[in-house]
């Protein structure tokens, strides 16, 4: 009984390892140096706007208009991403998060990435789950 059990707990910890490596936010893995940039467009509403339009033209199609996140990418409308750096929002668009099918969109120019940024945590933020 004993060995069963512990076979049991192996398996159970393997795969609840497994399953936290398989969430671990790509937020989490931005290097530290990029966490700290800062955005050059915060605050400022004709920067969130041309935002809005960019994400609507290269985004929406994997986050959903209003990052609802229906489609193939995750929603965006959450309380991590309002509250994530904005250096490590800017550093997963330029790099994107390609073993979850996000390309990099490092050709868009960097001005635009940041605007994007601006769109993504312009707003109220919704309540922390």
């Amino acid at each position: 009984m004993t060995r069963r059990f512990a076979g049991a707990a192996a398996v159970l910890l393997s795969v609840t390892l497994a399953a936290a490596a398989a969430h671990t936010s790509a937020l989490d893995r931005v290097p530290a140096r990029f966490r700290l940039r800062p955005n050059p467009f915060q605050g400022t509403p004709e920067a969130a706007a041309a935002g809005a339009k960019l994400f609507a033209r290269h985004c929406a199609n994997c986050h959903a208009p209003g990052v609802t996140g229906r489609f193939r990418g995750p929603a965006l409308n959450s309380f991590q991403i309002r509250h994530a750096p904005p250096g490590a929002l800017f550093w997963v668009i330029t790099n994107g998060v390609v073993r979850r099918g996000m390309p990099p969109w490092a050709k868009l120019p960097e001005a635009q990435r940041w605007q994007i940024v601006t769109y993504l945590t312009a707003g109220p933020a919704p309540p922390p789950r």
